[in-house]
């Protein structure tokens, strides 16, 4: 227990620098929000919306890369060497990824709350658990389905190919997800769909993995921003965990892995 708790801290420090930029920068958006120097345009703040999509993508990649180069390319020999599992140490270096990705969301997610106009929402508290819950359970799903992916191609020697088979299964994943729970909410609502981070009062993301999509009804009546929220989003990221963290157990306990440095 003491051995685990101290490679999290350890885990945590590594891409401190990287952390402290991302929120250093989330910080100053915000104080220049309040200062009004970076005025709402509609009730869209446009470099901060731009901001808030380059900042998820680079957390996204560097995701991706710490987990494939540790686990798939065997780097990190320190690492390796200790006395716990692989897949545990894989599991304890997403769990680290994973709470700063979801202390960086709630830190926007104050933000949105605030900034959002009074006749938009009917309960701020309710929008802030749907999409602290809804949030929390995409990030447990795309850091399932990544670990899952990474012992998919474990056996692949051409690293090459196993970062394009690898990245081809996970961009077909989510988007089959993104069409099904498209196809889903559109069944029973008549709706407009964007890929990307909301901002201001036009609508709530869904998460298909940690993918985020707004769905927009298309008639002229108000809609609060609670009304498109689709709880389905959820149970399909549930869905999707639960897959990949059973698959990713019986690959882990049935194969056996090289875990010399490519």
């Amino acid at each position: 227990m003491v051995l685990c708790t101290q490679i999290l801290i350890d885990l945590a420090e590594r891409d401190i620098y990287f952390w402290g930029t991302i929120f250093g920068i989330e910080f100053l958006l915000d104080i220049l929000h309040m200062l009004n120097a970076l005025p709402l345009a509609g009730g869209i703040d446009t470099v901060y919306s731009f901001w808030q999509m380059l900042s998820w993508i680079g957390i996204v990649f560097l995701t991706i890369y710490d987990l494939f180069s540790f686990f798939y390319l065997n780097k990190d020999r320190m690492l390796h060497l200790l006395p716990i599992s692989k897949y545990r140490l894989l599991w304890m270096k997403a769990i680290v990824f994973g709470t700063y990705m979801l202390l960086f969301f709630v830190v926007g997610m104050v933000r949105y709350l605030i900034i959002l106009p009074d006749n938009a929402v009917k309960s701020l508290i309710k929008v802030g658990m749907i999409y602290l819950l809804s949030k929390m359970v995409a990030i447990f799903s795309f850091l399932s389905l990544l670990i899952m992916l990474l012992l998919v191609i474990k056996k692949i020697n051409n690293s090459v190919f196993g970062a394009i088979i690898m990245a081809s299964l996970f961009v077909g994943i989510v988007g089959a997800q993104a069409y099904g729970l498209f196809h889903v909410v559109s069944a029973s609502h008549d709706i407009t769909w964007t890929i990307g981070i909301v901002d201001g009062a036009r609508g709530m993301n869904q998460y298909a993995n940690i993918l985020p999509i707004v769905f927009t009804e298309t008639d002229d009546k108000f809609h609060y921003v609670e009304d498109s929220f689709y709880i389905i989003s959820v149970w399909l990221n549930i869905g999707i965990s639960i897959i990949s963290f059973i698959a990713s157990r019986i690959l882990f306990k049935t194969q056996r892995f090289n875990y010399i440095e490519k």
